[in-house]
């Protein structure tokens, strides 16, 4: 069987919010247990979460939030010392045979001695093994006595700590398949907070299907008691209204933008922040002046668990979670602009954002709910495969010539295909003409 520890975090809370935490913590230990395929019971009482199964767990108990150490352990019955330094010698004798060993004792009941039972413990030991070694055992014995059970175990392996999840309020995470989003997402987790995510959508199936396995990967090792959400918003119109703006301010205002959007679906699931990957000083729109700007068009609270996180850290840290190599395949965009100022003024910021906030609307009306449970299957009818009748026509776009070809009236008597480097901006275009009743698709240059 397996003794849990709780976070010590758990330990400082009233009696009445322990309880919470530690049912909580039960609960999404079974809920592990059970996706995968594991057969054990899983008890509680107001210091230990004890799991009973014939399987090792240790890969699971390694990924709940809330766990601070685990222990495999055995269980005796306790009666009285000398029946249990008989099972201690039964058990242990060859274990410490040429060893240097200790035997630490935790007693619940308080009218025991623990340095006694320390002592009389190690001198049933003593004469099977190399001596007594307190500093630095070879090996070293554990026993937690509570009431008539005792618990043995050798060593404690770390968990991951932090806050059982479900125990904070929802939050809604802003991921994009990078790097930085997922890594923000599972330090948000690892407080407790309940995440569910959304999705821009500025690169296709592609872009959809890449992060959606990187959040279904989150789902799958780290997140238990419940199941996400995962929101993809369409926001072609964003785009398009986007390259109305001055250049120079556009990444600026599609970050407020984001901001928005996500401060309207935060209402629609009852959700109290937005949670970003956002770190200080990392690209130009996470100067703290313009962080500033970009905060102001909501008033929601967001929160940058990275905020102090350089890229290697960060870049180390998906290594660790496993997303390193799912975040590294995800395409890239085309750009839309180079970079923002370091500072950019509010006022100038807002009078170009009212270029495209009528676009947030029509974004709304495509958003799409994903199951995060199962592998995304979506196939992006805009790919251009080749097998169309009539005649083609190519029309390359770039961020110079966006706004010039979306506001084209091409005549509909052919099939149109929009090329970009990457396909990610071309597939935008192709979208919009689609919208106005022509043939098109979109196609890269480089895949």
């Amino acid at each position: 069987m397996y003794l849990i520890r709780y976070s010590s975090e758990v330990f400082t809370k009233s009696e009445g919010v322990k309880r919470q935490f530690i049912h909580r913590l039960a609960s999404n230990v079974r809920e592990a247990l059970r996706r995968h395929g594991v057969d054990g019971r899983v008890g509680r009482d107001r210091d230990r979460v004890y799991v009973e199964t014939d399987e090792d767990v240790s890969h699971i108990l390694r990924r709940i939030f809330g766990i601070a150490a685990f222990a495999r352990a055995i269980r005796w019955p306790f009666s009285d010392l000398e029946d249990l330094k008989r099972r201690l010698v039964e058990a242990f004798s060859e274990e410490v045979k040429g060893k240097r060993f200790a035997v630490r004792v935790k007693v619940r009941d308080k009218g025991m001695s623990s340095q006694r039972l320390e002592r009389e413990l190690g001198g049933a030991l003593y004469p099977y093994a190399a001596g007594v070694n307190l500093t630095s055992p070879d090996i070293q014995i554990n026993l937690e006595i509570r009431g008539d059970v005792v618990y043995v175990y050798h060593r404690w392996e770390r968990g991951p700590g932090g806050l059982p999840v479900g125990t904070q309020a929802k939050a809604l995470a802003l991921v994009s398949g990078g790097f930085d989003s997922p890594v923000a997402a599972w330090y948000a987790l690892k407080r407790g907070i309940k995440l569910h995510f959304v999705l821009y959508d500025l690169g296709g199936e592609d872009h959809v299907r890449g992060t959606h396995s990187i959040v279904r990967k989150l789902y799958n090792d780290w997140i238990y008691g419940y199941v996400p959400k995962f929101y993809v918003v369409d926001f072609s119109p964003i785009l398009s209204a986007l390259f109305l703006v001055r250049k120079e301010l556009r990444l600026v205002v599609l970050k407020r933008i984001m901001y928005r959007v996500g401060e309207i679906l935060s209402r629609s699931i009852r959700a109290e922040a937005i949670i970003t990957g956002e770190s200080v000083g990392q690209v130009s729109t996470q100067t703290l002046p313009n962080l500033r700007v970009i905060e102001e068009a909501v008033k929601i609270p967001v929160l940058r668990p990275l905020v102090s996180f350089d890229k290697e850290e960060i870049i180390a840290k998906a290594r660790e979670l496993g997303i390193y190599e799912l975040s590294a395949s995800m395409p890239e965009f085309c750009a839309i602009a180079t970079s923002s100022p370091i500072r950019t003024r509010l006022r100038e910021v807002k009078a170009e954002e009212e270029k495209v906030l009528g676009a947030i609307e029509r974004a709304m009306e495509d958003v799409r709910l994903i199951d995060i449970t199962k592998e995304y299957d979506g196939a992006d009818p805009l790919r251009f495969t080749g097998q169309v009748e009539g005649d083609v026509e190519r029309v390359f776009v770039d961020p110079e010539n966006f706004g010039e070809v979306i506001g084209k009236d091409l005549p509909k008597d052919r099939v149109y295909v929009f090329v970009c480097r990457r396909g990610r901006l071309s597939r935008q275009v192709a979208k919009e003409f689609r919208r106005r009743g022509y043939e098109a698709y979109y196609d890269a240059l480089e895949r």
